[in-house]
């Protein structure tokens, strides 16, 4: 067979199935892409909320531990809060990849020895205590607080 007979045996794509291929491929990658954005942005409001419950939690236990009470004011609309005799504001967007807020207004919660809490207004939960700082309302999270026990859980 002469090498012109074994080019003409052979084919390839057209310009029309490589472009068609690339399309398909440019819309999976934009549909993946923006899942994967707001996979990230969850796992950053997961995160900021884990930290702050568990910033919580060792208020709690220093209160006990220490037997005086504990404060963690939380500053409304910004990623910092204050603990007692933490000297510099906790920043949550101090931590790698952070980039969330604490949307409750405010709130100062208090730790007593007794494993008791005063929550603002006298309240029993936190509500939308963290959440993206984009201003999308979600993803965020709830902070349950129990007064009589402290107890503390993340509600998604």
């Amino acid at each position: 067979m002469s090498r012109q007979g074994a080019l003409e045996d052979e084919r390839g794509f057209t310009l029309t199935e490589v472009i068609f291929t690339i399309i398909i491929m440019g819309i999976v990658f934009a549909i993946a892409s923006s899942m994967w954005f707001g996979a990230i942005e969850s796992r950053r409001v997961d995160d900021g909320t884990n930290r702050l419950a568990e910033d919580l939690r060792h208020a709690h236990s220093r209160a006990i531990n220490r037997l005086a009470p504990q404060t963690v004011t939380l500053a409304a609309g910004s990623s910092q809060y204050t603990i007692t005799g933490v000297t510099d504001p906790v920043d949550l967007d101090d931590f790698p990849g952070a980039n969330v807020v604490i949307a409750d207004t405010g709130a100062t919660i208090t730790f007593y020895p007794d494993g008791s809490a005063t929550l603002p207004g006298g309240a029993a939960t936190l509500t939308r205590i963290v959440s993206s700082a984009d201003g999308d309302p979600e993803p965020a999270h709830d902070i349950v607080i129990n007064a009589a026990t402290s107890r503390i859980q993340i509600v998604p």
